[in-house]
């Protein structure tokens, strides 16, 4: 990301981040590879964080498209500073931008974000629910079993089977009775999700 782009700073904190990277920079030509190596990457640090400092500002002040490349760019560079963000956006009003910060969560799969996520299954868009059980598929963790069981009798044929391919990635085998009674749903693609998950139960 363009550093033109930057959030603006204070004077006084602008000269102190330029003379930072200038000494930075100057330690790229350091006779010591160990030398140029560390500052590389922190010359890297110090750009990522300034690029989570753009993506904040656009997924609160830009347009809907603006909000979204921010989710998905916080997504991209993995930064524990935009993960705040991305939790607050999921009780953002505009459903796609509630869907994609799921689904970004997912990808990212802090451990932190778990419980939120969860929440997510209550959301009222049949979208947001779809990606927050594919996110939670994701984390492969067998805690979240008995949750992802429980979403089994009353889903809809598209949510079922997002359940059923994450309650395999959990590997729990408590859940392969759960599983198995999918086998002979009239949908091919929930049967197709079940005969998956199954193949995932250790």
């Amino acid at each position: 990301m363009s550093s033109e782009a930057a959030l603006p700073l204070p004077d006084a904190l602008a000269k102190r981040r330029d003379a930072r990277l200038r000494r930075l920079r100057a330690a790229l030509q350091d006779p010591d590879a160990g030398v140029r190596g560390s500052a590389a990457r922190a010359l890297e640090r110090q750009e990522r964080r300034q690029d989570v400092g753009v993506l904040l500002l656009r997924l609160r002040e830009g347009d809907l498209v603006a909000r979204l490349n921010a989710i998905y760019g916080l997504g991209a560079l993995g930064d524990p500073a935009g993960v705040p963000a991305l939790v607050g956006a999921l009780r953002d009003p505009v459903e796609d931008i509630r869907a994609a910060a799921v689904r970004t969560l997912g990808e990212l799969r802090e451990p932190s974000t778990l419980n939120p996520i969860v929440e997510c299954l209550d959301d009222p868009s049949p979208l947001v629910r779809r990606h927050a059980v594919e996110s939670l598929g994701r984390f492969g963790d067998r805690r979240l079993a008995p949750i992802l069981r429980a979403l089994l009798p009353e889903s809809e044929a598209e949510l079922l089977r997002e359940a059923l391919r994450a309650l395999g990635a959990c590997g729990d085998p408590g859940a392969e009775a759960d599983l198995e009674r999918y086998l002979q749903h009239p949908d091919a693609g929930v049967r197709a999700a079940a005969v998956e998950a199954l193949g995932n139960i250790d």
